[in-house]
């Protein structure tokens, strides 16, 4: 209901696999819930970077082969931020390289699902039709962003947030100086998940719905202190920004909703 409009894409999909869930790996990443501190050390190879816990978010699973722990065996975690407009066409034909790469040419994303829900990476949508309530219940807001795998050798680059935000801490878990990966597009105009030889590959959508707008969230306090406008090209508030300097200003909350 919010990723686009599949009609659109029946043409260029014609060729494509559907996309398939993976409900039995669906998980709830809070406490009481699925939670952890600190680097998860389960066992489970997830190649040479430590994996944290996704705190407030719901990974909806995405099926990607039946042998996966061999498979993806050493391969690390990752997220990527993106519009919902985008999200279909992602999921059906894969990602695209950066058009501002900052740090070089390739595919960005992070070991840090704080860092890509900043609004100029991950959109905020407000929920307001009669279907999006039904689904979403007391939500008010909601963000998505790709759990994606990525093998060591595909990281060409780790480095430094591109947000304005030296001065802060973006995550108490990753440093801002290595919190980009900038992964090895293949060359291609597009790398398709499809593709057993992918670099990278999705492997789950990560949700967050919360009952005011998500920039009140004291995880989100760090958006003040980088780059945030009202410029909708940019940073996909789906609020006025003045708006919600005023409601951070006033001391509004927001809660994050598990339901």
């Amino acid at each position: 209901m919010f990723m686009g409009d599949i009609t659109s894409l029946n043409k260029k999909q014609q060729f494509r696999n559907a996309i398939k869930l993976h409900p039995e790996w669906n998980l709830t990443y809070a406490k009481d819930h699925t939670y952890w501190e600190g680097a998860l050390n389960d066992g489970i190879d997830r190649g040479n970077q430590p994996y944290y816990c996704p705190v407030g978010w719901k990974r909806y699973a995405l099926y990607v082969t039946d042998h996966f722990p061999e498979k993806f065996k050493g391969w690390c975690k990752c997220y990527h931020g993106t519009k919902f407009s985008y999200g279909l066409s992602i999921l059906l034909c894969g990602l695209k390289p950066a058009e501002i790469a900052a740090h070089g040419k390739g595919i960005y994303v992070s070991p840090s699902i704080n860092y890509v829900c900043h609004p100029r990476y991950s959109e905020i949508k407000h929920i307001e039709t009669p279907e999006q309530k039904k689904v979403f219940k007391s939500g008010e807001y909601i963000q998505f962003v790709l759990e994606c795998r990525v093998h060591p050798t595909n990281i060409k680059r780790i480095v430094k947030e591109t947000l304005g935000a030296s001065g802060t801490i973006i995550d108490s878990n990753i440093n801002n100086d290595i919190i980009e990966w900038l992964i090895d597009d293949q060359n291609k105009d597009v790398v398709d998940f499809n593709d057993p030889d992918a670099s990278i590959v999705c492997t789950g959508l990560m949700i967050r719905v919360t009952d005011n707008h998500p920039g009140l969230l004291p995880e989100s306090d760090w958006w003040f202190k980088s780059h945030l406008c009202n410029t909708k090209r940019c940073c996909c508030l789906d609020i006025d920004f003045d708006e919600l300097k005023q409601q951070k200003n006033k001391a509004h909350t927001c809660n994050i909703v598990y339901e």
